[in-house]
């Protein structure tokens, strides 16, 4: 049986310039900025933000193994190595990847078709996207992210605007049997403002997606090796896409409740398996009224958070709560 996570929101980072260097010493920043908060769970292991590929290594606090690898390549590698690539990468897009089993804090092999990347590599969950730093680094966007003992999601956003790009990794899947699993999930070119909307941010396609590709995806070895899996289902209408009021059918203010709702996967390829993975503790919820809300139990305790930084509100955003979905 899995443990509950418990999510620390980081709220916004700051911005030094819009160039690939950038992003990964203002996450860099961010990241260590929480360092000796008890709350947070992960910290820096390693950094090349000095030339291509741009990485950042990201270990656990107890010292315990397993690793997120955050990489952009700038120029196409030399050879496309396999623990975690499919294809080529796809220049100036940032990627995330996972070892589980992970040991070094130096990243290795990155531009070569083979060789150990992480020192343990057992077990490693390829790539999926974020999206381009055109895109996710623009002019006024800035970082932000979700920790947990398990797994971690990174966010870039305009405060002033909705478009909110995603992606994560770690024990970030669950299946009916409450069995946790390793993956990598992003939202590519497509925001995360739309997840609860009948436009899935991450959209089932029939075939061909590639670890390296561009394309909106989660990963994990759940089954077999090197699977993708993608939303089984949107939400019909817009009832994950509410303003908080009488249409919401997932706030109800008079008795002070809100519910959430899993978002369910749906593998690539695989016939007949049905819906036997879901996101780890965020799916879907209630609109909002403000940037980073946050549902209180008594307490008052934290029990949900929403991943949205802009400051006038947004329905559709995905939740991070502190119990099982």
């Amino acid at each position: 049986m899995s443990a509950t996570l418990t999510w620390a929101s980081s709220g916004n980072g700051t911005k030094t310039g819009t160039a690939v260097a950038n992003l990964f010493d203002d996450l860099d920043t961010l990241i260590t900025s929480k360092s000796g908060d008890a709350t947070f769970y992960w910290q820096k292991a390693g950094k090349n933000s000095a030339a291509t590929p741009y990485w950042l290594l990201l270990s656990r606090k107890d010292a315990s193994n397993g690793r997120i690898l955050i990489v952009c390549w700038t120029s196409a590698p030399a050879g496309n190595n396999a623990a975690i690539l499919d294809t080529a990468p796809t220049t100036n897009n940032v990627y995330v990847a996972y070892f589980p089993n992970g040991t070094a804090n130096t990243a290795s092999n990155l531009t070569a078709s083979s060789g150990t990347i992480c020192g343990d590599d057992t077990g490693a969950v390829k790539v999926s996207p974020g999206s381009t730093i055109a895109n996710m680094y623009a002019a006024s966007f800035v970082p932000f992210y979700f920790d947990s003992a398990e797994a971690m999601a990174f966010c870039f956003a305009n405060p002033a605007a909705v478009t909110t790009y995603m992606f994560g990794a770690g024990s970030i899947l669950i299946d009916a049997s409450d069995n946790a699993y390793a993956g990598t999930f992003g939202s590519g070119g497509n925001s995360i403002g739309g997840w609860g909307s009948t436009s899935a941010p991450i959209p089932w396609v029939a075939s061909g997606t590639l670890a390296g590709a561009t394309a909106a995806q989660v990963r994990t070895n759940y089954g077999s090796s090197n699977r993708a899996y993608f939303f089984g289902w949107s939400p019909s209408g817009v009832w994950a896409n509410q303003a908080v009021g009488s249409s919401d059918v997932l706030t109800d203010t008079s008795v002070s409740k809100a519910w959430f709702v899993p978002t369910q996967l749906l593998a690539q390829g695989i016939k007949g398996e049905g819906f036997v993975l879901k996101f780890r503790q965020f799916g879907f919820g209630p609109g909002t009224v403000g940037a980073f809300s946050v549902y209180n139990t008594t307490g008052p305790v934290v029990a949900a958070r929403q991943s949205s930084n802009t400051t006038a509100g947004g329905n559709g955003f995905p939740w991070f709560t502190n119990f099982k979905l």
